[in-house]
């Protein structure tokens, strides 16, 4: 549009000149004329000489007058010095005469007016006609800025070209943006190094599913932790860390790539969850079987500790997403507190278990300030004469409603909030204390190590300087570790038993014998006790192929100079047929009962 805008200046400019043509060029030709009667007068100015009558006015003169000036007035000044008076001298006398100049002004306005009229109505009118034109073309060309369908492709207009051509960049820009909105939506709901959706992704389908209008459907939620994530980046390196947790969104692809509709999202460095319609049990004994199986076949192909855990959880409608999550963690912490690369599965709301983690954090704390910690013991029947007593610690965790917290859940709480070192230490402290009050020197104190102990080295640095303060107490402890935990953390469970061992204080392995992989583990660690599993014990007196396993081991373990008892005794023919045996102890509800170690005076006969 501004393109037009030169040529309505230059059509503006050629209707001035002509206008100014017009008036000037018969101004010029009036002009002329009268240049020509002075011509002319001159010519015959010698005539007033012979004249009789030296006043007679010769053609083309207005006024005479002989030795006196005209007056100065000069009423055509349009035509400047010829219109003036003019002067000659007759015989030695000036003589002033004036030109008629209404001849040449009649001249110049009937040549000048017609002129300029004619001038005006043509320019007038193609100015006006070019404007029409002009604000039409705006108009089209606004129309068209607005709908590119509005106008009618010309080759000779290129300013409609050119906007066409500005739709069409900006058609092919807006397509570019438009795409690129899209991937950076994908980008925003994805994990860039897993592929996974990300946490955004998993609350968004994580909310649908739980506000779906039917009413019956289900669905199970998994998360699975990719646990030795941090110590393979402190070990190897961040490269090595993310081509470990690459290899465990592999092995959860596997698994679950024919579950219709399953699908998979990173929703924290280190947790992969995993939502899935159905029933929540069914799904995870399948599931969690095959991922386990996968997850201990690569933890023992790059010497790990363990490779993930497992925490199944039911999602139904109604639901809302924080009371889903904190019963996946739970299961999930619960998870971490038993063997490697083990599931748990809670489905049921129970008060304290649907605690967030700031409460539950909030509790914990608590409980340490306070030591709001109850100790209790069990202690086992010795049958060798002049053998030690054995009795072991168990932890309860009283709340505010004269009931106490399940053990397991507080232990998986403890394991989630990274608290467990912390309660291990409090436990061993109020343990120890309360030993050294009751002064009984010939019972041996057993408490139990979570596989958390094995982890940290702060914890064994501590408690080494702990053991090694008072040798007479020492002497008198046991601790236990389960034969499932020793077995995937060997390593790290025989530098935790030598240390103990060289403290002065002793060392057990319960939950012992669930296959021949027990003897090999029997021969690598030399325990001093061993504590056959109450699953062993639990039909042991109709079971006559348990009953030669578990001679086989009392066998070996009395042989290497371990002593054994048995867990979970309850009937007097499972006593009978285990004293048969020559075990060295049993313990169970049949001896005694749980009772609070701060009144315990001993096992009565």
């Amino acid at each position: 549009m501004r393109e037009t805008r030169p040529f309505g200046q230059a059509l503006l400019l050629a209707g001035i000149i002509f206008l100014l043509l017009s008036l000037l060029l018969p101004w010029w030709a009036s002009y002329r004329f009268l240049l020509h009667q002075d011509q002319l007068i001159d010519r015959h100015f010698p005539l007033l000489v012979t004249s009789e009558n030296h006043t007679a006015l010769l053609p083309g003169m207005a006024e005479l007058s002989i030795g006196h000036p005209l007056a100065a007035d000069n009423q055509a000044w349009w035509f400047g010095r010829a219109a003036a008076n003019h002067q000659r001298l007759l015989e030695q006398t000036p003589v002033f005469y004036r030109l008629e100049t209404r001849a040449a002004t009649m001249q110049w306005m009937l040549l000048s007016l017609p002129l300029s009229l004619a001038c005006l109505l043509v320019f007038g009118g193609l100015y006006l006609r070019w404007r029409r034109e002009n604000n039409d073309k705006e108009q089209h060309y606004r129309a068209l800025l607005l709908d590119p369908e509005a106008g009618q492709l010309s080759v000779r207009d290129p300013v409609e070209q050119g906007i066409l051509g500005l739709h069409q960049s900006h058609r092919h820009e807006l397509e570019t943006l438009q795409q690129q909105l899209t991937e950076a939506h994908q980008q925003g709901h994805q994990d860039s190094l897993t592929a996974l959706g990300n946490r955004y992704a998993f609350r968004r389908d994580l909310g649908l599913m739980l506000t779906d209008d039917n009413k019956l459907a289900t669905a199970t939620l998994l998360i699975v932790r990719a646990s030795a994530l941090q110590d393979t980046n402190t070990r190897l390196g961040f490269q090595a860390g993310d081509q470990y947790l690459q290899d465990i969104v592999r092995l959860i692809r596997k698994v679950i790539q024919p579950v219709l509709g399953a699908r998979a999202y990173r929703i924290s460095g280190t947790d992969i969850a995993v939502l899935i319609k159905g029933q929540c049990e069914p799904l995870a004994q399948s599931l969690g079987t095959q991922l386990r199986q996968d997850l201990t076949h690569y933890q023992h192909l790059h010497e790990l500790d363990c490779a993930a855990y497992m925490g199944f959880t039911q999602l139904l409608p109604g639901q809302s997403p924080e009371q889903v999550l904190i019963r996946a963690d739970i299961a999930l912490a619960q998870a971490q507190g038993g063997e490697p690369n083990g599931w748990r599965i809670v489905l049921k709301h129970q008060g304290d278990e649907d605690l967030g983690e700031s409460q539950w954090r909030q509790r914990l704390q608590t409980m340490l300030a306070e030591d709001r910690i109850q100790l209790m013991v069990q202690p086992a029947q010795i049958r060798k004469p002049g053998m030690p007593g054995y009795n072991e610690i168990y932890s309860h965790f009283p709340n505010d409603n004269d009931g106490y917290y399940p053990t397991t859940t507080v232990f998986a709480m403890l394991q989630r909030l990274d608290l467990s070192m912390l309660f291990e230490q409090k436990i061993i402290e109020m343990t120890l204390r309360q030993i050294v009050e009751k002064n009984m020197p010939a019972q041996r104190w057993a408490l139990n190590l979570t596989p958390a102990s094995l982890q940290q080295n702060s914890f064994l640095i501590w408690l080494e300087r702990l053991l090694l303060r008072d040798t007479n107490i020492t002497s008198n402890l046991v601790f236990e570790l389960d034969e499932h935990v020793l077995e995937h953390q060997l390593v790290a469970g025989k530098r935790l038993l030598e240390m103990i061992r060289r403290c002065g204080a002793r060392s057990a392995v319960s939950k012992f014998g669930h296959g021949y992989g027990s003897f090999r583990l029997l021969k690598e660690v030399k325990p001093d006790y061993i504590k056959l599993d109450a699953q062993l014990v639990k039909h042991l007196e109709e079971d006559s192929t348990n009953q030669q396993f578990v001679r086989m081991i009392v066998d070996l373990a009395q042989r290497l100079g371990c002593h054994v008892i048995a867990e979970g005794v309850e009937t007097g023919e499972q006593k009978r047929v285990l004293e048969s045996m020559h075990v060295d102890g049993v313990q169970g509800y049949l001896i005694a009962k749980p009772s609070d170690l701060a009144s315990f005076r001993g096992l009565a006969f």
